[in-house]
């Protein structure tokens, strides 16, 4: 299940993708009038951006929707085939524009951690606290940035001066978040690995890839706050089911079965996409309800965020696989 649970974390999806392939939109660099992809970008230099563009291509009208596209240190402007691929782009876009612009947190916020948040962030994927602190700091932003994006220069700049004035207090309420994430992946780690009996060797696995997909290098920011805030709660899950697995091996064993079948399906609706295409709204919604739906089955009475059931997820599955 290596591959399909790095798909699920998103390392081998879209975001990895170069930009050109992703722009995946109306054909070639430039498209309808005066309109032109443009790359390596730092700053909002180019005006407004159209929220829809048109081009002649083989004699009918083809629309495009041009967006900013995150590629980490700098952003491209590129067009997509939908809105909503447009939409999603653009708010990454717009994040990692105000990461460039904004002065980086990373060393206050070092020196203002706890004593407990500095011992946990010691360990983490990232590599180093400071990067660990980059990433806080991208779901901070994601967290200021409303539902209403800037389209042009006037916008972002505005979005701007909020972002400046509320993000020291915000990473705080992120790294709080992600403290908590942390500690609960340390305990569970300790307990896989001294965990030994055979009989538990399916649902120990099933655990170590679910958390592979939870916590990883940039889960952060790619995770996005409003999902952040629900990890605590599915590691906390993880930890109940590990407290019952011994003597709940076979109740465990059909559980998982229903969890292992709806992630086979939603790792092939991800490898079905054609290239450059990103997973959309209606497969991130799937990815997210399977966490749910483990809470639901391990640890029931830590609730979960909305009603979820195999024929809910499944329902939402299929409407994201039919034909625009």
């Amino acid at each position: 299940m290596g591959s399909k649970a790095q798909r699920r974390n998103g390392k081998a999806s879209d975001d990895g993708l170069p930009a050109r392939q992703q722009a995946a939109g109306v054909p070639g660099t430039s498209s309808g009038a005066g309109f032109v992809e443009q790359e390596g970008l730092i700053e909002w230099t180019f005006g407004t951006i159209d929220r829809q563009v048109s081009s002649m291509v083989k004699g009918h009208t083809v629309t495009g929707y041009p967006a900013l596209v995150d590629q980490g240190k700098s952003v491209s402007l590129r067009v997509f085939q939908t809105a909503d691929e447009q939409l999603d782009a653009m708010r990454g876009g717009v994040i990692r524009l105000l990461a460039l612009r904004v002065p980086a947190p990373d060393r206050y916020v070092l020196e203002h951690l706890s004593n407990t948040e500095k011992l946990t962030f010691s360990q983490n994927p990232h590599g180093s606290v400071t990067a660990l602190i980059a990433d806080c700091a991208l779901a901070a932003i994601d967290k200021l940035t409303p539902p209403e994006l800037p389209w042009d220069r006037q916008g972002f700049d505005g979005l701007y001066e909020l972002v400046r004035a509320e993000l020291i207090d915000t990473v705080f309420t992120v790294t709080a978040v992600v403290e908590r994430i942390l500690a609960s992946t340390r305990r569970i780690e300790k307990q896989l690995k001294g965990t030994t009996s055979l009989a538990l060797i399916s649902a120990l696995n099933d655990i170590k890839s679910q958390l592979e997909q939870l916590v990883y290098p940039g889960f952060v920011a790619r995770t996005g706050y409003a999902q952040l805030s629900q990890l605590p709660r599915y590691l906390a899950a993880i930890e109940k089911r590990l407290e019952r697995l011994p003597g709940n091996v076979q109740r465990d064993a059909l559980a998982m079965a229903v969890v292992q079948r709806l992630e086979d399906d939603y790792d092939d609706a991800v490898s079905a996409l054609l290239p450059g295409r990103r997973t959309g709204r209606e497969l991130t919604q799937v990815r997210w309800m399977i966490e749910e739906l483990r809470v639901s089955l391990f640890a029931v009475e830590l609730g979960t965020a909305y009603s979820v059931s195999e024929k809910r997820i499944r329902a939402v599955l299929n409407k994201a696989l039919a034909p625009a």
